[in-house]
């Protein structure tokens, strides 16, 4: 599903270079639930960029599903993002005065499938069946629960049928209850079938994917089963 090869990302910041990935390869299948994680400043977010079509590299080249994205043009990648990629986030980034569904429904607004606003509807309402929310659609954000409302942007991200979830942090302001819910849907949505990256900074959260690759300074420095991740921690490979 993705295949990345000595990827590099340099900022430029007045006078001084910043080299947030330095010579990244890995390989990511279908159907796998992976987390990506490091400290701060260790490039994982800007890695999650690359990955979500939202930044370019500097060298290297980036496969997504068999297609090179990595020079593409900036329509290009908006509608590899709008459809083969979906996006959760750790502030949800839902409008505070729509409903569920109004939320959900959106990105089909900017696809290019030709949809009436029936079908649309239709779509959003299967999505929220999903995430188990059939009956919350009418809830604005501010009438959900935590967990209620990442479930709703959740299933807006699944509304395309996305090659890829990218989740970014998306238990970082939720309790330890909620948060092992919304991971307990994560995982069931991979049992279906469904390619899932998580970036990260929690164990707990990593725990829960098939495999962890771990960033320090721009670098991959331990890539392996989760099951392996904790020796990994433990013998001090992933400070």
């Amino acid at each position: 599903m993705i295949r990345i090869r000595d990827l590099h990302r340099i900022y430029r910041v007045g006078v001084e270079e910043i080299h947030a990935l330095r010579g990244v390869s890995i390989d990511i299948g279908r159907n796998e639930m992976v987390a990506i994680m490091g400290a701060s400043g260790s490039g994982k977010s800007t890695l999650m960029n690359t990955l979500g079509c939202l930044d370019r590299p500097t060298s290297g080249t980036y496969e997504l599903d068999g297609k090179e994205v990595s020079k593409m043009s900036s329509t290009e990648l908006a509608h590899v993002r709008n459809e083969m990629i979906g996006f959760v986030f750790q502030s949800f980034e839902l409008l505070s005065r729509q409903s569920a569904l109004a939320n959900v429904e959106l990105p089909l607004v900017y696809s290019r499938k030709s949809l009436s606003p029936k079908a649309r509807i239709a779509m959003a309402e299967e999505a929220l069946g999903r995430v188990g929310l059939s009956d919350r659609m009418d809830h604005t954000p501010s009438q959900l629960s935590g967990g209620q409302t990442q479930r709703v942007a959740i299933a807006r991200a699944l509304l395309n049928s996305p090659r890829i979830l990218l989740a970014d942090e998306p238990t970082g302001n939720l309790d330890s209850q909620t948060t092992e819910d919304v991971l307990r849907l994560f995982r069931s949505l991979h049992a279906e079938g469904q390619t899932i990256i998580i970036v990260t900074h929690e164990n707990d959260v990593a725990s829960y994917c098939q495999r962890v690759i771990r960033l320090r300074d721009g670098q991959v420095i331990a890539d392996c089963p989760a099951h392996e991740d904790e020796g990994v921690r433990l013998a001090g490979g992933a400070r």
